[in-house]
């Protein structure tokens, strides 16, 4: 027999989406399998949508609810508790997985020996301007191999390593798997990235979709950043910030006018960097998508000010940890 994997799928408010994800994971070429569904406490049809899903094969599903909203972290954990694989994998309620999705990261562990892999995350076809914004947020790296970092809606652990490192559920917003991947590699830990694993995701359809989910990124890096002794804002943030903060200061002299649009250059020059590192996206995309991209990382950097007020400034607690974790 070969290795069982249990697949987590974390779901929040996901009705829309969470059946065909589930279609997709029933559909798996690799049968070895256990889908576990956590609905985390959502106030639409998600948990209902679950309950209904009956896979025309003989996989095995289990459908679990938190009673209070947990976050992504905490939901994570909840499905490890009851997971029986050997290796358990996590994608999320808005993603479909390639049939040789599954297949693919179990070949990843005999390529690699390692405790953990993660696969490569691609664009469904969209019209929507929003969503065409988006398209470069999920790159891991441009080759296989092994990596300090994957994401977190196409990956996987050796349950071993789950085990003796849970996810950090302190906060519900994201990083969570940025810091156990940290966590895993200063434990001597590998990491291995097998780009032919891959899941097909649903970026935010709207504009208010989008600016939420970023500015509670920028919001929970700052969390990250603390637990992990870094410097306590992104560079690219700082910047910002910089070109913001040299705007005031034009009533003293209007030399500061150059000086905030100087950073405001450097700034702009990042983002264009990243969309041609990434390779997710055409010239004329990158021209179209370009306004966009600027607004939403000014968000993305206003949720990290917020953040800094927050977890710095205030050393106000993320919440809790939720019980049993």
């Amino acid at each position: 027999m070969g290795l069982r994997v249990s697949i987590v799928v974390c779901a929040y408010n996901a009705g829309d989406d969470l059946r065909e994800c589930l279609e997709s994971l029933a559909a798996q070429e690799h049968r070895e399998i256990e889908i576990i569904v956590v609905d985390d406490a959502s106030a639409d049809a998600t948990l209902d949508c679950a309950r209904q899903f009956r896979a025309p094969t003989d996989v095995e599903m289990i459908v679990l609810s938190n009673e209070t909203n947990l976050g992504v972290a905490g939901s994570r954990n909840v499905g490890i508790r009851r997971s029986r694989g050997d290796i358990v994998a996590f994608t999320d309620a808005d993603c479909i997985a390639a049939p040789n999705w599954i297949s693919e990261l179990v070949k990843g562990y005999g390529l690699s020996k390692a405790n953990a892999v993660g696969g490569s995350i691609a664009d469904r076809p969209t019209s929507r301007y929003w969503e065409r914004v988006d398209q470069s947020s999920n790159f891991v790296a441009g080759t296989e191999g092994a990596v300090s970092y994957i994401q977190g809606c196409n990956m996987s652990f050796d349950r071993r390593a789950l085990t003796a490192l849970p996810f950090n559920d302190e906060i519900r917003y994201g990083y969570e798997e940025a810091l156990l991947c940290d966590q895993l590699t200063a434990a001597g830990l590998s990491i291995y990235y097998r780009p032919q694993a891959v899941v097909f995701h649903k970026h935010r359809r709207t504009f208010s979709a989008l600016c939420r989910q970023k500015y509670l990124r920028g919001l929970s890096s700052i969390w990250y950043r603390k637990k992990q002794k870094m410097f306590p804002l992104l560079k690219r943030h700082l910047v910002l910030l910089l070109a913001f903060g040299s705007l005031p200061l034009m009533m003293i002299s209007g030399a500061f006018l150059l000086v905030s649009l100087s950073f405001f250059l450097v700034f702009l020059v990042s983002l264009l960097w990243d969309e041609f590192q990434f390779r997710r996206k055409s010239f004329k995309d990158i021209l179209v998508t370009l306004p966009g991209t600027i607004i939403i990382e000014m968000v993305h950097g206003a949720g990290s000010v917020a953040g800094l007020i927050k977890f710095r400034v205030l050393r106000q607690p993320s919440r809790r940890p939720s019980p049993g974790s």
